[in-house]
């Protein structure tokens, strides 16, 4: 039983990101995807049970909010209200 709880533990541990970004990261990911945006916001959140980052951010006139994984995979990317 011990065994099979220290494996578990083991597999848990083998799945979390080797490295979570920063916020200058962050902010080279949005930037690479819109090259004149003015980020204004950039916070760590729970999206769907998993830590991401919220970006709030202007580009072309339009208030946009990106959701990034801590691995730097963009999840989502909208209109913010």
């Amino acid at each position: 039983m011990r065994l099979c709880f220290m494996l578990f533990i083991f597999l848990q541990f083998l799945s979390l990101p080797s490295h979570a970004l920063s916020k200058d990261e962050v902010r080279k990911i949005i930037k690479s995807k819109y090259p004149d945006a003015r980020i204004t916001e950039i916070e760590k959140e729970k999206y769907k049970g998993d830590k991401v980052y919220e970006v709030d951010f202007q580009n072309d006139g339009k208030r946009l909010e990106a959701i990034i994984s801590i691995d730097g995979n963009i999840i989502k990317m909208d209109i913010d209200d």
